[in-house]
C-alpha cells in the first residue's frame, strides 16, 4: 500500500430503474446499499478521497503548470495571451472538477461511514474520520481562496438532486468548515503512519494546513471584509499555535548540507525537496522524497503498467508535471531574468562562491548546469538554452534590465525536473512527489503570524526566518518587515506554485505595498483577478441561482 494516495479506488452510487426490464445488473460496479459493510470498504472509500489531489486538475498537472504561469516571474512558452495576462477562459475547469470531486467524496463518505463505526476501535475510526476532514479541509480552502463564493456543502446537504439547482457559498460558511474540519482532524491523527502507509496526511500536515488556513483567512476574509480587529487578532493567534505545534512536534527539519562551504552539497539539500531520487554527493546521500522537510506530499510513482498516462491519479500513478515543462518535455515555462535580480535585492554577500542567493540554482537551470548526475540516464549533459528551453523571454523582448549581467541566455524550471525521469513512460506519468506543504513553508508562515500579531516583538519570528536562511549560509537578517517576508517566500518557493496566491492575499494589506496592476504588466484588474471564474458550464446547469465572481 505504498504510495496510498495513488490507490485508484472508486464508489459508484447508483439509482434503481423504475422499469423492471430497464434495470439490468452492472456487474463492475458496487450498489451504494452493498458498500460500507466492512472496514475495507471504509478503506478502499478514504483511498478514494486522495485521489483528487493527484488528477489533472491539481497537483497531477494544473498547479504546477497553470498556477505557476500566473506566477509574475514564470512565462508561458506563449506570453502574449492568456494566464500571462490574466486571460482566463476554460484552462481552470478541470481544477474546480477535481476539488468537487473531492469534495464530494469527503462529504459522501463521512455521511456513511458510521455504518461501519462498530467494527474496529474508536481511535481507528477517529483516524479515518480525520483523514476525510484534514483532506476535505484542504478542498475547502481552494475552492474559497481561487473561487471566492462557490458552491458549499457538507454531509449534512449534500447535492442528491440533479434538478435542485446550486447556489453560492458564502465565505463564511467555508472558513468555519476549513476550521472545524482541520481542528479535529490534527485532534485525531497520529504523528506518523507505518511505511506501508506513506502519503496519509499526519498530525503534523493538518496543523500546517490549518496554520495555513488561518493565516490566509487573516487577508481573505478579515482584511478583505473589514472585519473586528479583536477577532482577527484571534485567529492569527491560532494560526501561530498550529505551526507552533509543527515545530515543536521536533518530526520534521530542513534538510542541511554536510558541508556549507560546498556548492554541491547545498544544491543536494535543496533539491532533494523537488527530486524523485535521493542526491549523492560523495559517499552521502541527500533522502528526497518523504524526507524530514516534507511535511506532506502527493505520492506519484512511474508505473508503466498506466492505462493512460495522460490521466494522472486515475487511469496513470504518475503525474504530467514534467512532461510540460522538463528539458526533455514541452518546454512550456520558463523563469523570467528579472527573478535572477530578485535574488540578489538587498543581499549583502553569498557563500561557498556562488554569484547569487543559492536557491536560485535549485530553483532554475542555467547554461552549464548538469541536467543529471548519471552517466547512465545519458542526459549528465550541460543545460543548454534554446536547446532545452525555448528562450521565451528574450525571443519575446520581455526582459527590460541587461542580459549580458546575466550568465544565461534562459533561466529553465529545475524544480520537479531534476534529475531526468528516462525510463518506463517518460516523459508521461512522471514520478516526483510533489510537496504540499515542506518545514520552510511552516517556519515562513509562522514569522509572518508573528509579524502580523505584534511586529514580532518577541524576536521568534525571525528566528523562525533565519533559519531558512542559514540553510544556505545566507547572512541572518536582523529585522523582520513585509519585504522580507515577501523576498523569502519569493526566492525560498519558486516554481512551487505558491508566488500568486500569496501576491493575491498580500494585495488586500497595505503594509505590503503590492500593486498587482504592474507586477502583471496592466493585465490584472483590481476586483476581478483575485479569483477565478466559476465555469460557465456550473452556472448554465445551475440556471442562474449560482452567481458568476465580479468582473468575470
Amino acid at each position: 500500500m505504498r504510495k496510498i494516495i495513488l490507490i485508484l479506488a472508486s464508489v459508484l452510487w447508483l439509482s434503481a430503474c423504475s422499469d423492471k426490464f430497464l434495470d439490468i445488473e452492472n456487474k463492475n460496479n458496487l450498489d451504494a446499499g452493498l458498500f460500507f459493510t466492512s472496514e475495507n470498504d471504509l478503506l478502499l472509500a478514504v483511498n478514494a478521497a486522495y485521489t483528487p489531489l493527484a488528477q489533472w486538475g491539481l497537483y497531477g498537472q494544473t498547479i504546477m503548470l497553470r498556477v505557476n504561469t500566473l506566477d509574475p516571474y514564470i512565462w508561458f512558452e506563449n506570453p502574449n495571451g492568456g494566464l500571462d495576462k490574466m486571460l482566463i477562459t476554460t484552462e481552470l475547469n478541470t481544477t474546480w472538477d477535481d476539488l468537487y470531486r473531492g469534495l464530494f467524496r469527503t462529504s459522501d463518505i463521512l455521511a456513511n461511514m458510521d455504518k461501519v463505526k462498530s467494527m474496529m476501535t474508536a481511535e481507528k475510526y477517529a483516524q479515518y474520520e480525520a483523514q476525510l476532514k484534514a483532506l476535505r479541509g484542504m478542498y475547502y480552502f481552494y475552492l474559497v481562496t481561487w473561487y471566492n463564493a462557490p458552491i458549499y456543502y457538507d454531509e449534512t446537504n449534500e447535492p442528491s438532486n440533479p434538478l435542485v439547482q446550486l447556489s453560492n457559498g458564502t465565505p463564511e460558511q467555508f472558513w468555519s468548515a476549513i476550521e472545524a474540519d482541520l481542528t479535529y482532524a490534527a485532534n485525531n491523527l497520529p504523528n506518523a503512519w507505518p511505511s506501508t502507509e506513506t502519503g496519509r496526511i499526519t498530525k503534523g500536515g493538518a496543523n500546517a494546513l490549518l496554520g495555513k488556513a488561518l493565516l490566509y483567512k487573516h487577508y481573505h476574509y478579515y482584511l478583505r471584509f473589514n472585519k473586528s480587529q479583536s477577532e482577527a487578532a484571534a485567529n492569527l493567534t491560532k494560526a501561530k499555535a498550529a505551526l507552533k505545534r509543527v515545530m515543536d512536534s521536533g518530526d520534521y527539519n530542513l534538510i542541511q548540507p554536510l558541508d556549507k562551504n560546498s556548492k554541491k552539497h547545498i544544491n543536494a539539500a535543496l533539491m532533494s525537496n523537488s527530486s524523485y531520487l535521493d542526491i549523492p554527493v560523495g559517499t552521502y546521500s541527500y533522502k528526497a522524497e518523504n524526507n524530514k522537510e516534507s511535511v506532506w506530499e502527493v505520492q506519484f510513482n512511474d508505473d508503466d503498467r498506466a492505462s493512460n498516462p495522460y490521466l494522472p491519479g486515475w487511469a496513470s500513478g504518475g503525474s504530467m508535471n514534467y512532461q510540460y515543462t522538463s528539458p526533455r518535455g514541452y518546454q512550456n515555462l520558463e523563469f523570467d531574468l528579472t527573478f535572477w535580480d530578485e535574488c540578489k535585492k538587498g543581499e549583502s554577500s553569498f557563500p561557498a562562491g556562488y554569484a547569487n542567493d543559492p536557491r536560485l540554482y535549485a530553483a532554475c537551470f542555467l547554461d552549464g548546469d548538469t541536467l543529471d548526475w548519471r552517466p547512465e540516464s545519458g542526459y549528465n549533459i550541460p543545460f543548454k538554452s534554446g536547446v532545452h528551453s525555448k528562450n521565451i523571454v528574450l525571443k519575446n523582448s520581455l526582459y527590460k534590465g541587461n542580459p549580458a549581467l546575466i550568465p544565461s541566455v534562459s533561466l529553465g524550471v529545475k524544480k520537479y525536473n531534476y534529475p531526468q525521469f528516462v525510463g518506463k513512460s517518460s516523459p508521461a506519468a512522471a514520478p516526483y512527489n510533489i510537496r504540499v506543504i515542506r518545514y520552510a513553508d511552516v517556519l515562513l508562515m509562522y514569522a509572518e503570524a508573528c509579524y502580523q500579531i505584534d511586529n514580532d516583538a518577541d524576536g521568534n519570528g525571525l528566528v523562525a526566518l533565519n533559519q531558512v536562511r542559514d540553510r544556505v549560509a545566507m547572512p541572518l537578517l536582523t529585522e523582520l518587515t513585509p519585504e522580507v517576508l515577501k523576498h523569502e517566500r519569493t526566492v525560498e518557493f519558486a516554481g512551487e506554485g505558491l508566488e500568486f496566491n500569496d501576491l493575491v492575499r498580500w494585495s488586500f494589506d497595505p503594509k505590503f505595498g503590492i500593486d498587482l496592476a504592474k507586477s502583471f504588466n496592466g493585465s490584472f484588474v483590481k476586483g476581478k483577478n483575485e479569483y477565478f471564474p466559476i465555469p460557465q458550464a456550473e452556472i448554465d446547469v445551475n440556471r442562474g441561482s449560482l452567481k458568476q465572481n465580479a468582473g468575470w
